[in-house]
């Protein structure tokens, strides 16, 4: 299968650990959205001395955080939002947008990004935003197909690689503040222009999952009980959301449908050399995969 093309720029150094790293002037964020990875955001940001405010839209989430010493629950977004010096919003990709909205129209001189794992529909309706340094977008590429609060973690960011995607008009001093964030909490950051960065992670991460639910729905009865170790690790990331990863896969339909094509003329060229009981064709085929997954375990070598 052709890679996705990637761009990548200015890696920054990971940190040991969120305690470590206290930034020597506190700084105020608002995290409206505490699932899994919002609230692990908020236990990682007030280890490191962030003073941290906490919104969901369901106030009794955010009282739940704030009851682990993770930051101060607000009911209001708005009220959040004043004074902060930026934002962190960790609802699904379809209001992502709107949400920064709301903030922006609370406090016009926060700093705002994201948790989104798709940019470039978002970098687009916030266009505006970004052009006058309010806005951009970042993706952590890290997680769990646990969900909530309740599986928090304030090391889930440490040494994790975070996809931040300014556009051409995004001000250097916004992208600045987004990695200082990400750094606060023990990641890395590497700069993708949004579209590079969906065509990008449709092929890291979406197509993935899109397989391991095919894997997953397709075990037959007669299956469950010999299914193991190659089973469980091939089909994991099936136990996710289905409504947070619909709300992924419509956002970034068209490069996932690419690789959709791509997979079964992928799929079609071993049920050819199976028909033919071609081995050469089927070795070679298994063999592409086997040096896609060695590219993977050696790239941080």
């Amino acid at each position: 299968m052709p890679q996705a093309p990637t761009q990548r720029l200015n890696w920054t150094q990971p940190r040991d650990s969120v305690q470590h790293h206290a930034m020597t002037t506190t700084r105020t964020v608002v995290i409206s959205g505490l699932g899994l990875m919002g609230s692990s955001a908020a236990a990682a940001l007030s280890a490191a001395g962030w003073s941290v405010r906490l919104h969901h839209r369901r106030p009794e989430v955010s009282a739940e955080a704030a009851s682990q010493g993770w930051g101060k629950a607000y009911d209001s977004l708005s009220e959040a939002a004043a004074g902060a010096d930026i934002g962190l919003v960790g609802v699904p990709v379809s209001v992502v947008a709107e949400v920064v909205s709301e903030l922006l129209a609370a406090n016009p001189r926060l700093v705002v990004t994201d948790l989104g794992s798709t940019k470039a529909s978002i970098c687009e309706r916030l266009a505006a935003e970004s052009r006058a340094g309010q806005f951009v977008g970042s993706h952590p590429m890290c997680g769990s197909h646990q969900q909530g609060l309740a599986h928090a973690d304030p090391l889930l960011y440490t040494g994790a690689t975070v996809a931040v995607t300014p556009t051409g008009d995004t001000p250097p001093a916004t992208v600045a503040a987004a990695i200082a964030l990400w750094q606060a909490m023990g990641a890395r950051c590497i700069q993708l222009e949004p579209a590079i960065h969906d065509r990008a992670v449709a092929s890291a991460s979406h197509l993935p999952h899109v397989l391991a639910a095919a894997t997953a729905a397709l075990l037959c009865d007669e299956g469950l009980d010999l299914a193991a170790t190659g089973f469980r690790d091939t089909s994991r990331v099936a136990a996710g959301s289905p409504r947070l990863w619909c709300d992924i896969l419509r956002e970034n339909s068209s490069a996932v449908r690419d690789l959709l094509a791509t997979s079964r003329a992928h799929l079609a060229a071993l049920e050819q050399a199976l028909a033919t009981d071609d081995a050469t064709a089927i070795e070679a085929w298994l063999e592409q995969g086997r040096a896609g997954r060695e590219r993977f375990d050696q790239r941080d070598h």
